[in-house]
């Protein structure tokens, strides 16, 4: 689903429109985890991971005009409607 279908004001048009906040995230939990050379069990694994995204987090801004993600929502269940009708 792209961000044109759904109609979304400008505002969150361009943020949806980048990838920038997915790769910001995936370079966080890389560098938190570049030095780790054994892991030991999953269980050691969703901790470093875990770590790695709450330092992420902690970068995270707030999207500009964040009000309106009332209408990504809406629009979202628009769009689930008419691909569960088809």
């Amino acid at each position: 689903m792209t961000v044109l279908k759904l109609g979304l004001p400008p505002t969150l048009r361009r943020f949806f429109a980048t990838t920038n906040c997915i790769e910001n995230l995936i370079g966080t939990v890389r560098h938190v985890t570049r030095n780790i050379k054994r892991w030991r069990d999953g269980d050691m694994r969703r901790r470093w991971i875990g770590l790695g995204l709450l330092r992420a987090a902690e970068r995270f801004r707030r999207i500009k005009r964040h009000g309106e993600l009332d209408g990504l929502v809406t629009a979202l269940g628009a769009a689930n409607l008419l691909e569960r009708a088809a």
